[in-house]
């Protein structure tokens, strides 16, 4: 999966949006995407991967299964999982785990905040 088709399918969830958070040049790279203010995933274009939230059974899973699947970077790593975009992870694999991440936030907000954002 390229870096652009990742995006596009980040941002075809339901009231998702893309941020550049940081300033710092060796950071301004990085996209976060994220729904009710909250991340499901970042992805590191230049570096071609992506820390996506999970649930720690299918963290444990995917990091036993893919060489391509990791720690995720400065992320909590009983709550968030690294995939190398072009590694041994299916791009099927990948956009499950994305669905999945985006889910979990999903849930998590508020029935208020569902509602705002029609979700």
């Amino acid at each position: 999966m390229n870096t652009e088709e990742l995006r596009n399918y980040c941002l075809s969830q339901p009231m998702a949006a893309e941020n550049q958070p940081w300033t710092e040049p060796q950071y301004q790279m990085l996209v976060t995407f994220k729904v009710g203010g909250k991340w499901f995933c970042l992805l590191d274009p230049d570096k071609k991967f992506i820390d996506v939230k999970c649930s720690p059974d299918v963290i444990a899973e995917m990091q036993s299964k893919y060489d391509g699947a990791f720690p995720a970077w400065h992320m909590n790593k009983e709550h968030w999982l690294g995939v190398r975009l072009d590694s041994d992870v299916p791009d099927s694999q990948i956009t499950d785990l994305v669905r999945q991440g985006y889910r979990l936030i999903v849930a998590n907000l508020s029935a208020k905040e569902r509602e705002r954002l029609g979700i």
